[in-house]
């Protein structure tokens, strides 16, 4: 049984029951509140130096799991870690961890399936159409730009049911390309200043 399936039927399952759906919705406020937090008191700039390439899976699932709240750093410790890590592995882990990260958005969507479809019909109407014909592409370039509006594609995406697979391919791929930026020229400003 595949995930998008596991998360279908037990939405599904609980869809009926109101307490749960506001239980989880609470659950995603909590962790998205709890990631501010964590970024803001515990984050330094010395933490991928400390941590390494788990520091910054962390940080960047961290810094892309709160819903439309962002919590800053992500970029700029992609930057910095250039300067000492493997700018091809440290792309991967960074793009790993914030498209891990971006499941929130995608989850809550999905959590809050009904209530889109029955209380804003015409709107979720039209995000499912606009799923329909642009999901991927759409996807993929709100995951490549710097952009505050991804989590309402996620929450789109989520919502409207769009398979979860080609969710995570499509924010993978925007993911890789937008820290392949963020790490290379981190590591062409610091290969350049060593060279000075």
């Amino acid at each position: 049984m595949s995930i998008e399936i596991l998360i279908v039927r037990c939405t599904e399952a609980y869809q009926s029951k109101r307490w749960v759906r506001i239980a989880l919705l609470l659950l995603i406020v909590l962790f998205s509140a709890a990631s501010i937090w964590f970024g803001y008191r515990h984050l330094e700039t010395d933490t991928p130096r400390n941590y390494g390439y788990v520091g910054v899976f962390f940080i960047n699932l961290i810094t892309c799991a709160t819903i439309v709240v962002p919590v800053p750093g992500g970029a700029a410790v992609n930057v910095t870690a250039a300067s000492w890590m493997n700018p091809y592995f440290l792309t991967m882990v960074a793009a790993i961890g914030s498209t891990v990260g971006e499941l929130t958005s995608y989850l809550a969507g999905s959590l809050g399936h009904s209530w889109l479809a029955s209380g804003h019909a015409k709107r979720y109407e039209q995000a499912e159409r606009m799923m329909k014909r642009f999901g991927a592409m759409a996807i993929f370039l709100f995951a490549l730009l710097p952009m505050l509006l991804y989590d309402l594609i996620g929450l789109i995406a989520g919502s409207t049911r769009y398979p979860l697979w080609k969710f995570v391919s499509a924010t993978f791929a925007g993911r890789v390309l937008r820290h392949a930026v963020q790490v290379f020229v981190g590591y062409s400003i610091f290969s350049w200043l060593l060279s000075l």
